[in-house]
Order: structure tokens, then sequence, then C-alpha cells
């Protein structure tokens, strides 16, 4: 009810204001010529070190001040969770009104190792009606040998030595892709699905872009990785950067990149990768004295990636798109994307399909969600409140997408080119997904489908013909590309890793006359968790999450929901009261909470501040 009074009070007062038409019309007028006047002065006056940059070895992040990364309209709710700092409004990640923004200034100088609780994975295995259950939802296996050895070429000779590009942009959904959604044109993607496969439940297992971006790396949950905060990337301190696919690679004569979006606020990279290129929290860069889009800028820092490096080593990438991610809080429909004038308009003449009854999603949401203060609400209100705003907000995103597209197609042009295509395994994927309004909300976060599942194809040389070209619903988590990543490298994960490699699904990898799936079958769950320390601002939450079902605990709430995804995909309607659901509430409760243990959340201990996990399930600053 809220919510639709501040709605109505605001057309209301745009349809009757007493300054009349002419007044408006003048307004208006001298707005935008100040806003585009701003524009270009910052453009130039703040991006403009990017074109003094060096490539290669030395990174943009030398450049990179964190501290223009904020919103200030938002600070506000942030600071009864962490300290304040004063943020500039010109360069606006998406999400970096909700991180940490406590630390005594600028970036972190001081190393801190932490000692993470590494649990036995054969430990976890437990049976029920003296069956096997599949721990596989919780931290996955594998046979205990060396990190680092070699997977035995006579066992698996389709195992080789591969390059491995990651295409990885940034707040992408499981179907803004034109396989899923004929309204977006994805050609490229499209294409590379049916020379590859396409995962269509790939999920990430947290879902917010930094601590999903640690999981990339590291192969862990965020419980192991323990990166909750922005300043204090656990996963790149002391041994931990040891056992992410990077570094393994790097030590297996590997040349590694990182092009685009990092997000941790640590400016060493150009000590953990051959080639650093980083920039991120816009859509246009002043590069050269021209403005070049970031996707643009993107594919030219790959291609010069490819032509640059040694080729007597084989390489890995990752190409970390920042679009289609909004940048600022403007409220004006949608003034939070900025495509190119030509993509933008393929999609004028289209209407692009609200999402289903999303008022009524809205009211069937826990109450604890109905309060602006959140960050959903908020950004609904930014991005959606009206017909206008979504249309403008959707076709500008879907033109952004359109721009990755093609750069992707570029990147593995100059691939092709090369003679590189036969020995290359392509990864796209993203890092969350997005609600788009669905169930009246914006972002991500919460365990709802529209913010968990994302997309994700693999291209990969060494694939049988009957798997080209094929779908897969097969339950692929954002935990699992550290290995297979390193599978691709004929390398065994380190044993800090906790997903599998997703080859295991369309590669034999025959051993005693078995499969890879007959010696151990793919997990049919999983386990998602989020925590951000606010509660008022995003709850916390966990959920179990099956094929038919799915058990979300917000559990700093103390509530609970139950959700029939085979007959309620849209998941509107909580049944955990109903009579008949006793007992699977009470199975998948018991089952969660296993999970949770087995993955031992540790406290996180930072420079400046630590969170204690208290038995309850409650945390609290001390």
């Amino acid at each position: 009810m809220e919510r639709a009074k501040r709605v109505q009070s605001e057309i209301h007062a745009a349809s009757h204001n007493k300054k009349g038409l002419g007044g408006r019309v003048f307004y208006q007028v001298l707005l935008s010529c100040i806003l585009s006047i701003s524009f270009i002065w910052v453009s130039h006056q703040s991006l403009g070190s990017l074109e003094r940059d060096s490539w290669g070895g030395d990174s943009v992040f030398e450049n990179y001040d964190p501290s223009m990364s904020g919103d200030d309209s938002v600070e506000k709710e942030y600071e009864a969770a962490v300290e304040k700092r004063n943020y500039k409004q010109d360069q606006q990640d998406d999400d970096d009104d909700i991180v940490d923004k406590s630390s005594s200034g600028g970036m972190e100088s001081k190393t801190t190792i932490v000692q993470t609780h590494v649990i036995e994975k054969e430990n976890l295995s437990v049976t029920k009606d003296n069956s096997s259950i599949d721990i596989t939802a919780g931290i996955e296996s594998y046979d205990s040998q060396d990190d680092e050895s070699p997977i035995n070429q006579n066992q698996h000779d389709q195992t080789r030595k591969m390059n491995v590009i990651i295409l990885f942009p940034d707040d992408w959904r499981h179907n803004s892709i034109g396989a899923e959604n004929p309204i977006i044109q994805t050609p490229y993607l499209d294409s590379l699905a049916k020379e590859g496969i396409r995962f269509r439940q790939h999920a990430a297992t947290t879902a917010i872009c930094w601590q999903s971006r640690a999981t990339l790396f590291s192969g862990q949950w965020a419980s192991r990785h323990q990166s909750y905060k922005l300043k204090c990337p656990h996963f790149t301190k002391g041994e931990n950067w040891n056992h992410t696919w990077p570094a393994i690679l790097r030590r297996n004569n590997y040349h590694i990149g990182h092009i685009g979006k990092w997000q941790y606020h640590n400016n060493d990279l150009a000590t953990r990768f051959h080639f650093h290129h980083g920039f991120e929290g816009r859509h246009w860069y002043n590069w050269n004295r021209k403005l070049v889009s970031g996707e643009d800028l993107a594919r030219e820092s790959t291609i010069r990636f490819l032509r640059e490096r040694p080729k007597e080593k084989p390489f890995a990438v990752t190409v970390a798109f920042y679009p289609p991610k909004p940048v600022g809080n403007d409220r004006a429909p949608g003034k939070q994307w900025f495509p190119k004038n030509e993509t933008r308009a393929l999609y004028d003449n289209v209407t692009i399909p609200e999402p289903y009854n999303h008022t009524h999603a809205y009211s069937l949401l826990p109450k604890f969600l109905h309060t602006d203060r959140t960050a959903a609400e908020k950004r609904w209100y930014e991005r959606y409140r009206t017909s206008e705003h979504y249309q403008e907000a959707m076709k500008n995103i879907y033109a952004l997408i359109t721009q990755v597209d093609q750069a992707c197609k570029e990147i593995i042009d100059e691939v092709k080119k090369q003679g590189l295509y036969n020995n290359t395994m392509i990864i796209f994927t993203t890092d969350n997904g997005m609600f788009h309004g669905a169930h009246g909300l914006a972002g991500k976060w919460y365990p709802y489908q529209e913010s968990i599942r994302v997309p994700l194809i693999i291209y990969d040389p060494r694939m049988p013909k009957e798997k080209v070209g094929t779908i897969d619903d097969s339950f692929t988590l954002n935990v699992d590309l550290a290995e297979t990543i390193l599978g691709a490298a004929g390398l065994r994960p380190a044993k800090e890793m906790q997903g599998r490699d997703i080859s295991d699904l369309y590669l034999p990898k025959m051993e005693n006359g078995k499969t890879a799936l007959e010696r151990k079958p793919w997990r049919q769950e999983f386990f998602y968790e989020f925590s951000i320390f606010d509660e008022k601002f995003i709850p916390s939450s966990k959920a179990l999450v099956r094929k038919k079902w799915k058990f979300i605990d917000w559990y700093m709430k103390n509530y609970t929901q139950l959700f029939d995804l085979e007959n309620d995909p849209l998941e509107l309607y909580d049944v955990k009261e109903n009579a008949e659901n006793a007992n699977i509430v009470t199975e998948m409760r018991a089952r969660l909470n296993q999970l949770r243990d087995g993955l031992k959340e540790p406290n996180l201990n930072c420079d400046h501040g630590k969170y204690e996990w208290i038995e309850s399930g409650t945390s609290k600053r001390v």
C-alpha cells in the first residue's frame, strides 16, 4: 500500500506540476544541458588517467580510487552496520552502496592471513534408509592426491593442456539470451551454445558480485573463502591465493590474464596476473582521447593479450565485462544504463513483457521485505516503478547485452584467426542473476530463481559429437568453474576447492569400465547462502534447492519458506504450512543445517572489524 501511494503521488505530481508545461520544458532542457556538460567533464577528468596506463603488467587499479564507488543516498541507510566514509557518486558500482565501507581510508596495505578451517570432504557423507545421500550439494570430493598432480592421461584421454577463456559479464540472469528469450539479440552466444553445451540450471551459490567472483577464482563457497567485504578479500591473502586456479595455472607454466572488473579493493593484481587491465564502474571510458564503450575496451584489451602472449605457453584469461550492470542511482526512466544509439535502436519498436503479475507477487513476499529500507525495494523504485521506467530500463539492458555478445564474438574471432579454436575451452557465464521487476523487486541477493540462476555455455574441443549442441539440466554451480578450468589444463584441483569438474557431465573419463558419472552421480541438490551483515538492508538467507522443492531459511528473521518449483516455478506460493508438506519441511530443514554445518562458517576477522557467528544463527559486531 505504501509503495502504491508513493508511485501514485509521483505520477500525480508530474502531471499536475504548477509550473505549467512551458516551465517544465524549460527546466528539463536546462537540466539536460547541465547533465551533458557534467558527463563530459567527469569522463575527461576522472577517466583521463586510463589513457596513461600501460598495458600488460601495470594495472589501471594503480589509478583506481575505491572511494569513487559509492552512493551517498543509501550511505545513511548502511551506517548502522559499518563505519561511514565519504564517497563520490560519479563512478558508482551498483553494489558498492551495499558493501563494507569501513576500514581506515584507502586500500589495505596490511596483509591479514586467516586460518581457514579445512573440512575433510569424505567426512560429510551420510546415509539414510541404507542408501547414500548425495553430499555433492555441500562439498565435492575427489581422489586423494597431491595438489596440482596431472590427471592420468591414459585414464582420461580427453584431457589435454588447453587454453581457457572465461567470458564473464555482470548482473545477467539465466534467460537473458536469445536461446531463452526471442526478444534479446545474442546471435554469437546462440551459435556458441550450438557448438558446445548450454547448462540451463546453472546457479550462483551467493548472488552478489564480489562474493561470486571470489567463488569463481577459489572454487569455494563464501563460507569458506570468507571474502564478504571488498576491503577484506581473504581468498587473495597469504596462502589462500596459492589455492586459486590462476595461481595454480601460473605455477604450471600458463600465461594468465585478467581484464575488466575485479571489484575488490586490493591494488596488487599486477603481481597475480601476467597481464592485467582493470576498469569498472561505467559503460563508457575516455581511452586515448576517445569515448569507448566498456565492452569494446574489454574486447580490445583481450585481443591485445592474445596477440602479445608468449606463443610457447598455454593461456587462461578472464574477461570481466561490466555491462549490463547498472551505473549510478538516477531515478529517470532507463538512466542507469548507457548503450550505443545504434544498438538501442534495435529495441525501439519492441514492447518488453512485464513480469507476470508482479504486483500480486510482491504482496506474497514475507512482510520484512515490504519496506523501502531494503535494497531490493529501493532499486525497484529507482528502476521499474512505472511502465515507462520498466520499458526504458529493459530496452537499455537488452541493448548492452547485445553489445557484449558482439564483443565476445570478436574476441573468439581472434582466437580462430590465430588457429587456437580447437585447443581452447570457452566458458560464458555471469556472476549473478537479476530480478528485473519480478516479485516487484530489483537487484538480486535473495534466493529466488531470478536472482540465483545464471547462464552457462561451455565450448570444449574434447566434447563428443553427440553432446555438441545439447542442453543439460544438471545442477551446475559457480563453485564448479575453478575445477573445470584446472581440468582443461590436465590438473587436479586444490584440496581446498569444493566443486566438481563440469566436464564429468560430457566426457566419459573411463576408469575400470565406468564413466565419471557412473562412478559418482552428479548432485541432485545444492546449498545457497547470503550474508551481508545488515538485516534491514538485505536480509540474510540460506536455501536448499532441488528440482522439485526449494526450502528457504531467513535465519535472522526466524522465517522459512517452501516452494514447489515443478508446479509453481515463479515461486509465488509458500506451501510450508500445508499439512501434506510437514515431512518435507522437517527433512529439508535438517538437510540444510547439515550442509551449513559441513561448510563450517568461520569467524570473519578483518583489520577494521570482526563479526562473530553466534550458535543461534544471529550475528553481532564486536
